[in-house]
């Protein structure tokens, strides 16, 4: 009779063992392109551990797939944050975490540990009252394949938290960048739902302020979405510009280390 352990050990070193050799055979750039596939094969430029390209799959498997660079398709919802919205690098200090929302309008530094260390962090975000999911971000100077690689990341990262999260609600992010980003940037988003974005930076510039009033203009038209929630300062002419819209406003980090430095 076969020992099934030892299959399952031969399995694995066999596993690793091609890992290694077309790590090897091929440059790091064939090896993306090799199993990137025809759509979401787009990768950013920076050098990274190339295993890590292949988290999107991981994190959106199962998920049906939208636009020219099949990003997953988020399911329609309408939550909106209730009580107290804090930045994700409060989470695992936090002594309330059941009564807390959470977000990630932060540095992309500050929950690049979600996207490597996702097991750890689901943990957290279950037990939250609601979480505002991941918004790595798409400057306007970075290349398009960084803009890419970013929303791919924010699409896939949110599938996986919606799906292994079902009692908890979470709320997509819809971030854009320039003019060019408009026409795929928010695909995969639910229509006539809740979106979050932020204002951190755009209106202190006036380009950036400019690009801020395109996109959300063009978010509207693409997605009609019902709930948007602010998170940062707010631009009192939204909600007179959008009046069919909700506008839900909560603080980033520098308006709530300014609260809690007052009370």
């Amino acid at each position: 009779m076969v020992d099934i352990g030892i299959i399952s050990v031969s399995s694995m070193i066999f596993y690793h063992f091609c890992l290694v050799f077309f790590k090897r055979i091929f440059s790091i750039n064939k090896f993306k392109r090799l199993f990137a596939g025809r759509k979401g094969g787009v990768y950013h430029e920076e050098k990274i551990e190339w295993q890590y390209d292949l988290l999107p799959k991981i994190y959106a498997f199962g998920a049906e797939i939208e636009g020219e660079y099949g990003f997953p398709k988020l399911p329609e919802q309408e939550f909106v944050p209730e009580g107290d919205v804090f930045p994700i690098n409060y989470m695992l200090s936090s002594k309330a975490l059941e009564s807390s929302w959470f977000h990630c309008f932060v540095d992309d530094y500050q929950f690049e540990r979600l996207w490597r260390g996702y097991e750890k962090y689901i943990v957290y975000i279950r037990k939250c009252s609601g979480f505002i999911a991941s918004d790595f971000s798409l400057y306007r100077d970075d290349s398009k394949n960084r803009q890419v690689w970013n929303c791919m990341r924010n699409r896939a990262l949110t599938y996986a938290m919606i799906r292994d999260c079902p009692k908890t609600p979470i709320i997509p992010t819809a971030g854009f960048g320039n003019e060019e980003t408009w026409d795929w940037c928010f695909d995969g988003l639910p229509h006539h739902s809740t979106v979050a974005i932020t204002t951190n930076g755009v209106l202190s510039e006036l380009e950036a302020k400019r690009l801020f009033v395109g996109g959300i203009d063009a978010l509207v038209k693409s997605i009609c979405p019902s709930n948007i929630v602010v998170c940062g300062k707010y631009p009192q002419w939204l909600e007179q510009k959008y009046p069919d819209i909700n506008i839900i406003y909560v603080p980033n980090y520098n308006q709530l280390s300014k609260i809690r430095r007052c009370l």
